[in-house]
Order: structure tokens, then sequence, then C-alpha cells
């Protein structure tokens, strides 16, 4: 998501002011970049990122819906920011899809003067993350008996993360987890008991009788999932539940 606000800082000396269209802006810069200070900066610019920063972390937190136990915003801005003046400022990340925690890259640019600069913000965001509620072995199966809920700072963790339970259950372990350890797709794998385009059997049950035919499954399923199939002997495509290794029941009203 990008940020635009007008306001305006100090002005600048005239020496401070550095317009994109000169070359030395860009090598002076890639310099300054490298000395970063927290503190120098003109108050209402720190308070300019810093709620760009936390409009991201609201929009990210509404997409998964989950709050926040926590946060703490380290921002980190080059030192010659502090003589820049601005009347339309623009504050956008470098990578605008990612999540908002751990470090961020922004960029702060200004139309009217023209200058830009980059800033590095280090975010620390607790969650709710699904950890081991107990030692699971490899070759287990999950169940909300297992698994468990605990408040961890993100930063670290934001490629390799799971906020609910829902879509673990049903999954095998892979490789030893520990108590209170975070519980990912990556120690897991899918425990399918219908697997794609294989023959099944298919309990096709209505009001008034039930009957078993052979079919061949047109997705893979977990135990309780809802499939696809086809029906081998009418030809017909039904939505049924896997119940079992191989089997498949569809309610037809």
């Amino acid at each position: 998501m990008s940020y635009c606000n007008k306001f305006n800082l100090r002005h600048a000396k005239a020496e401070a002011i550095l317009p994109i269209r000169n070359g030395a802006f860009f090598l002076f810069f890639g310099i300054i970049s490298l000395l970063f200070s927290a503190n120098v900066l003109a108050s209402n610019f720190q308070k300019e990122i810093k709620r760009y920063i936390n409009n991201e972390i609201t929009h990210y937190l509404g997409s998964i819906n989950k709050q926040s136990q926590q946060k703490k915003i380290a921002l980190y801005i080059p030192a010659a920011a502090k003589e820049l003046s601005c009347d339309q400022l623009s504050i956008n990340r470098v990578k605008p899809n990612s999540i908002p925690a751990g470090r961020i890259r922004l960029t702060v640019s200004c139309a009217d003067p023209i200058w830009q600069f980059r800033a590095t913000a280090k975010v620390d965001l607790w969650l709710n993350l699904v950890v081991a509620k107990r030692d699971l072995q490899r070759g287990e199966v999950l169940s909300n008996e297992l698994l468990n809920y605990d408040s961890i700072n993100i930063a670290k963790h934001v490629y390799g993360m799971e906020t609910s339970t829902n879509e673990l259950i049903g999954m095998t372990v892979k490789r030893n987890i520990k108590q209170g350890d975070l519980v990912t797709r990556r120690q897991l794998e899918n425990n399918y008991l219908v697997n794609k385009e294989q023959h099944i059997k298919l309990l096709i049950s209505t009001s008034s009788f039930t009957a078993s035919v052979k079919a061949i499954a047109l997705e893979e399923g977990i135990k309780g999932q809802m499939i696809k199939v086809k029906n081998l002997s009418s030809g017909k495509i039904v939505e049924g539940q896997v119940i079992d290794k191989g089997v498949v029941k569809a309610t037809l009203l």
C-alpha cells in the first residue's frame, strides 16, 4: 500500500535539498543511506512514516482476521534527511506484498521539491501462532488435542508460520517437533485417503435408497474433505465427502 500526505517540515538549507535531476543525488544518497540514525529526523517526519507502517500492519492483521498482542517499531533514516522539506510526502514499501514484520525497507519521496531516499524499519510483531502442545513424533496425525497457540514475535518467522489450526488438522508429521515449537507446513504432509485419478468406491445415498458404485476421484482429499468424483456408471460428476481410504460418500437430494 502507498501513502501520501501533505505536511511541512522546517525549511531546509539550500544545499540540503537534493533534486533527482542532479546526477550527484544518487551517489550522495547511496552513501548516506548507510549512515542511519533514529533520532536525527524532525519528529513529524518520523510520525508520518510510523503512521504508514502502522496502517500496513492493520491492513495485514485484517487480512488474516487476527489481532496483535504487542508491536514495536524502530525506524532508521539517513541523517541528511533532517534537512529536507516537503509539501506532499509519499511513502511506499519496497516489497509491498510481504508481511510487514521483521526488516522493512521503505522508499520516501517528495514531488515538490523533488527528492527521494530509502529508510529501514525493524518491526517486531507478536501474534498467536500454532505450536505443539507436546512432543510430536513422525507419523502422527494432527488433531486439535495436539496443537496450541502461543504469542510469538513473527519478525523471524514471516516465511514459516501458521496462525490457525484449521487447515493443519488431519495432516501427518513428517519430522519430530518438540513441545512449544512452531508447527509449520514444512514439517507436515497431507494424509490423503483419496488421491486424484484414483479408482474409488462411491457410496450414493438418497432419501429412498443407498448404492455403492465405482468412481474415479477428480481431486485428492483427506478425511472429511469434500471432493469431486466421476460416477463411472452414469458419467455424472458429483461432490462427496471422503470417509475412509478409497471411499467417498455422496448424499443426493
